[in-house]
């Protein structure tokens, strides 16, 4: 890295600071947890000690001998080669300055795994180079599905109970436990239970509630209250108590009788689930859950504000139906097949009924693209996984369902494939794109026999042109020759850029006869146009498509 930050001034104390700043660099650089490669027209040329470590690399001297894109498999999974997508992610760094991404990558053992990499160009003394600064999410993508996984297996655990009966005696002042509630509180049944001992037993951040509710008990109201109790040994415990207190005609407290239910296990389950339900609604990915019968039991709150719903959020004292908030959920959410229809376009649940859902049923899950109605009925492309849980005997507990939006995605795999195919300048079709068009005119042409022209069209002396008023002037010229021709031609015909200043036009249906006239009127209206670069005139060629090869 020593190399990427060189200093030109002739300054001693300039060199002493500067000096010392690229230390600083150098140690946050090597000490950095996150993996950072420097590259330039793709060869490595530095890596900290965390790149080396993540892709699996022995020591610094291998860096100058890897290419970047030699720790990618051989296509992603979108099915994309590897090497084209880099390139183009990389030549989207030079030209913007820092791209963001995914990317699977695949160490020097081979080990393939999910990242995400920020691309950065850096313009340096000795030239412009790229940081790749990698991370990875493996461990992330691990834990989405961990969470689906820890969601059915705390949706299926059985709150064991444990209960405990106690009687108290208010003239005596005895208490009588039974042997459940000596388990529970960890004491043994030689020790004479009182109420001192049992308000010592209670958290000392709970106790002000616990005498709080046996005050109200004495008051007639009934005793109830969930509070933490603290063992001998130190270990917490938190239970439910119960009770009544019996009076006499004259209203003095006889006795209270109640019982005492160990939740620990069951609150400490309640606290995980809410956990849960608080990582699932900061995801950026639509969740949504559907129960035996096909109802919904949840939509995190991306899916919520996605579709215009109200959002929640789960505080303590929530009561979770089910162990899921459904609040605001539509009525047509009743069913899964309702759900489809509800925030999916006819074309896109068409699909999920009859592909999806019998492939999850099968298998246990599909995944694919579908879409999503957006309140206003805008459709949103959208990667979906349904998942289906099944119980032990064999029927189905829960389908589950995560979607992400890809419109981002699906508009940068327009805007490539539109670019590979237009010319940059016009925005017409430039050679590739004409060489498919005249084969599919050559199989119609001998396949119907129907005239097909082509016009080649040569400006000339258009090097003169650039000459005399620059390539702005001679752009501009193109331009105008690219609308003009465009203005003449009907919606069947094609024009393309053949290169440099050349244009072809294929027309379908066309006799020599026709194509010759109309080549006259292109030249003629190039010739009386005013352009920026004065009078214009163009030589054109006119042919017909052969009817055999």
């Amino acid at each position: 890295m020593d190399s990427l930050f060189r200093s030109s001034s002739s300054s001693s104390s300039n060199k002493i600071a500067e000096l010392a700043l690229l230390k600083r660099y150098r140690a946050a650089f090597m000490q950095s947890r996150e993996a950072i490669l420097f590259f330039r027209h793709g060869r490595i040329i530095d890596g900290n000690p965390s790149a080396l470590a993540l892709l699996a690399i022995e020591d610094r001297a291998q860096l100058s001998a890897l290419d970047i894109l030699c720790f990618s498999p051989p296509t992603q999974p979108n099915g994309r080669c590897s090497e084209a997508l880099g390139n183009a992610y990389i030549q989207q760094a030079f030209n913007q300055g820092e791209v963001a991404l995914e990317w699977w990558l695949c160490d020097l053992n081979g080990r393939e795994f999910p990242a995400e990499i920020m691309l950065y160009r850096l313009k340096l003394p000795d030239g412009v180079v790229l940081q790749a600064t990698i991370r990875d999410i493996s461990e992330r993508e691990a834990q989405r599905n961990a969470l689906l996984q820890r969601e059915k297996d705390l949706l299926d655990v059985h709150r064991i109970a444990q209960i405990g009966n106690w009687v108290t005696d208010f003239e005596s002042g005895e208490i009588r436990w039974c042997e459940q509630i000596y388990h529970i509180f960890g004491r043994t049944r030689d020790e004479q239970i009182t109420h001192d001992l049992f308000i010592q037993a209670v958290h000392p951040d709970d106790r002000e509630r616990v005498q709080t509710a046996f005050n109200s008990a004495m008051r007639g109201a009934p005793y109830e209250v969930i509070h933490r109790i603290v063992r001998p040994d130190g270990q917490e415990r938190t239970v439910h108590e119960r009770g009544q207190i019996e009076f006499d005609p004259q209203g003095r407290a006889l006795r209270m009788l109640g019982t005492v239910q160990d939740i620990t296990q069951q609150t400490s389950l309640e606290n995980n689930l809410r956990r849960l339900v608080a990582i699932l609604d900061s995801t950026s990915d639509f969740i949504t859950m559907h129960g035996p019968d096909g109802a919904m039991l949840y939509m995190n709150n991306a899916g919520r504000r996605f579709n215009g719903l109200p959002t929640t959020c789960v505080n303590k004292g929530d009561d979770l139906q089910g162990g899921w908030q459904r609040d605001g959920l539509p009525e047509e959410t009743g069913s899964i097949s309702a759900t489809i229809r509800r925030f999916h376009p006819e074309w896109a649940a068409q699909r999920i009924e009859q592909e999806a859902m019998p492939t999850a049923l099968r298998d246990g899950l599909w995944q694919g693209e579908t879409a999503l109605l957006t309140p206003y009925g805008e459709e949103v492309p959208v990667s979906q996984v349904i998942i289906v849980h099944y119980d032990d005997s064999g029927r189905v507990a829960q389908t589950s369902s995560m979607i992400r939006d890809i419109s981002a995605q699906k508009r940068l795999e327009a805007q490539l494939a539109h670019s590979a195919v237009t010319d940059h300048l016009t925005g017409i079709y430039n050679r590739k794109r004409f060489d498919v068009e005249v084969d599919k005119a050559l199989a119609r042409r001998r396949r119907s026999g129907v005239n097909t022209a082509l016009i080649l069209l040569d400006i000339d002396y258009f090097k003169l042109v650039n000459d005399t008023y620059g390539h702005d002037v001679g752009d501009q010229v193109l331009i105008d020759i690219t609308r003009l021709l465009q203005q003449h031609l009907r919606v069947q015909d094609l024009l393309a850029r053949w290169g440099g200043e050349e244009f072809v036009m294929l027309l379908p249906d066309t006799t020599l006869a026709d194509g010759c006239q109309l080549a006259e009127r292109l030249r003629q209206l190039i010739a009386e146009h005013a352009f920026s670069a004065g009078a214009i005139t163009a030589s054109l060629g006119v042919t017909l498509l052969p009817s055999r090869a």
